[in-house]
């Protein structure tokens, strides 16, 4: 997608071309379809265009309109365009090449701030109204999107990355340490703090006005405030679910350029992948698809019921849907290292995923080199159309209970999906959770204390002095990850609605590699049905996921629909490790000379888990080459910014 920036003057004085030059030269890569500034006293808006729909092609932006005299800038793609050029009258010869931006425009001005809420796709933009003298910035509800702002007391300055701010002389480069910590620890703590003090991202479902009177941000979508949604039966639910889940699909495949997948062996990206595929064949097209796969056997290296190796899997749905082109991404030219500097540069900031980012580096750019403009993926559908529908009672409560029935349909729904016998489904469904009860009964245990160490590399005593521990208990954070017993609980912990980081993410790391990343699985009509509707639509008689299983009969194979066990991304990252491991041995020295990455890092255990891995990989320090090692690097080479 495109990128935007601009300034705003609190004091009323006039915005300097050089301010908005800087930025514009600084994030120059976001702009491969041209450039604009604007400036007008105290107030200078930019954007760098990418063409990302046959609409937006020959759009000019910023925009002034003649008549009122207001400005817009936009990084948009509106996924109910049809029906907003309804609901605004713009007369039919208008709406074929009608930019998106001016449709949010016309929305502006109909509807005022409450725009936001008709407004549906991956949009953020910024309008100053000329009249009113105020700048109003809004951010989409869920979307791959993203914005970062600096205020000071003579300032407010935006950008949709943060090469745009940290282009200026007088925004801070100072490292945020509760936002080191954050990354560390897993735990979102900072809220929408970056990792340097003072700079901001606006988070998704956010508006905010600026004026001289000063600053103010509003939530405008709760997703867990959504009306409950009651059907006669289970047809009706599925028949409502595959229609709004198949135009999420089917309006993101609206592109100036070829539109691909990314697919793994789940439920999500195949869904989606599935959907998409038949919506091409329609027109007689072929579907690029995308898929990470291990270089060495990775069962050894994962627990039971994972699987790093996804291709038996990936086969199967390509060869229902017919029309799937799968590209294999071994990854084998990005090391592990790599990837993490290649994210430190696009994002100038550590993130929590660093293991996985040689895969993502090499998919992305794989997909760039075939000429794609957008990617598919199905990154939320956890928290929305595949549902677990929370932690149920298994056939061992139904059988203490004595309800007969309950306890029957369980065994038989296990068997139903895992294809073996009855006495199999009463050894696992039975006797071994009752053998698990039994060696587990007496007292609750205590949760085991700082369970965050177990995949941190944070500096033991920083933690100490920060209380960590502490903090988590009294704000209710479980650092085990255990399930929770509430579903909407668990859901909310998945999606994080109003603060997910996901979609800002993405934003980003598409616009590097020249393509835009679109999920379905977070588009908001979804993920207000899928949160509407019972939760006995998820979950039933021991199984999971059951309104995508059914869902997707006829697009999925039986063996993607019903399998129980789940991906292990990045599940070779041991292997990887050892086979880069001078590279990445010179990188860790280098952080070990560093006093900040002291400060902040148990450098130690990092170089623990290194030397463990070159003593002979096992599951254990495979499982720490990730949030430890990698993420601990990732943390240090940002440091190492400052030293």
């Amino acid at each position: 997608m495109s990128a935007i920036f601009g300034r705003y003057s609190f004091d009323d004085r006039p915005v300097h071309p050089a301010t908005l030059r800087s930025m514009q030269e600084a994030m120059a890569y976001w702009g491969p379809d041209g450039d604009g500034l604007w400036s007008e006293g105290p107030v200078g808006l930019g954007c760098l265009r990418r063409v990302n729909t046959p609409e937006s092609v020959g759009e000019i932006l910023p925009w002034v309109c003649p008549d009122s005299g207001d400005v817009i800038t936009a990084s948009a793609r509106l996924d109910n365009r049809d029906e907003l050029l309804k609901a605004l009258s713009i007369p039919h010869p208008d709406r074929a090449n009608l930019p998106d931006s001016h449709v949010i425009f016309a929305a502006y001005h109909r509807w005022g701030r409450q725009c936001v809420d008709r407004l549906v796709g991956d949009w953020v933009f910024a309008i100053w109204n000329a009249r009113e003298r105020c700048l109003f910035i809004a951010r989409d509800h869920h979307g791959n999107t993203g914005l970062y702002y600096h205020v000071d007391s003579r300032r407010f300055t935006f950008a949709s990355s943060l090469k745009g701010l940290l282009a200026l002389p007088e925004v801070s480069r100072r490292p945020n340490q509760r936002k080191m910590v954050e990354i560390l620890v897993s735990w979102p703590l900072m809220g929408p703090q970056s990792c340097y003090e003072g700079i901001f991202h606006l988070p998704p479902a956010h508006a905010m006005t600026v004026a001289a009177a000063g600053m103010k941000v509003e939530r405008y979508w709760y997703l867990e405030h959504t009306p409950d949604l009651r059907l006669r039966n289970d047809e009706e639910y599925l028949e409502a679910f595959l229609e709004v889940y198949a135009e999420a699909v089917r309006c993101r495949l609206r592109c100036s350029a070829p539109v691909g997948v990314t697919l793994s062996g789940g439920l999500d990206s195949g869904s989606v992948a599935a959907l998409a595929a038949a919506e091409l064949a329609q027109q007689g097209r072929r579907l690029p698809a995308y898929s990470s796969v291990p270089v060495v056997d990775t069962e050894p290296l994962v627990a039971a019921r994972l699987f790093g190796d996804e291709t038996p899997y990936i086969e199967a749905t390509a060869r229902l849907a017919g029309n799937i082109d799968v590209n294999y991404i071994t990854a084998e030219a990005v090391s592990p290292l790599e990837g993490v500097e290649r994210s430190l540069s696009i994002h100038d900031q550590p993130l929590h995923a660093a293991g996985n980012m040689f895969w993502i580096s090499a998919l992305l750019a794989e997909a760039q080199r075939n000429g794609l403009g957008a990617l598919l993926t199905g990154q939320m559908g956890n928290g929305t159309v595949s549902w677990s529908g929370g932690v149920q009672p298994s056939a061992l409560d139904s059988l203490a209970k004595l309800q007969w029935g309950a306890f029957g349909r369980k065994l038989k729904a296990w068997q139903e999906m895992t294809g073996r016998s009855l006495w199999s489904a009463v050894r696992s469904q039975v006797v071994r959770p009752l053998l698990r009860h039994v060696t587990k009964s007496g007292p609750p245990a205590e949760p085991p204390r700082d369970a965050w160490r177990k995949y941190s590399a944070i500096n033991l005593g920083l933690a100490r002095e920060l209380d960590i521990t502490g903090q988590m208990e009294r704000q209710g954070h479980d650092p085990t990850f255990t399930p929770k017993r509430d579903a909407n609980e668990a859901r909310m912990f998945l999606l994080k609605p109003g603060r997910s980081t996901v979609g800002h993410f993405y934003h980003e790391v598409g616009a590097a590699y020249g393509l835009e990343v679109r999920d379905p699985t977070a588009d908001r009509r979804v993920m207000s049905f899928c949160w509407s509707i019972p939760q006995s639509q998820y979950a039933r008689d021991g199984r999971d996921r059951m309104l995508i299983r059914r869902a997707m009969e006829g697009y999925l194979p039986d063996e993607v629909r019903w399998n129980r066990h789940k991906g292990a991304q990045a599940a070779d990252i041991g292997q990887r490790v050892l086979d880069h491991r001078d590279e990445i041995g010179k990188a860790l020295a280098r952080v070990e000379r560093s006093d900040l990455a002291r400060h902040y890092l148990d450098l130690q255990r990092m170089r623990g888990v290194f030397e463990s891995v070159q003593q002979g990989i096992d599951p254990g320090n495979n499982s720490q080459c990730g949030p430890i090692l990698l993420r601990g690097l990732a943390v240090g080479l940002f440091l190492l910014r400052f030293d």
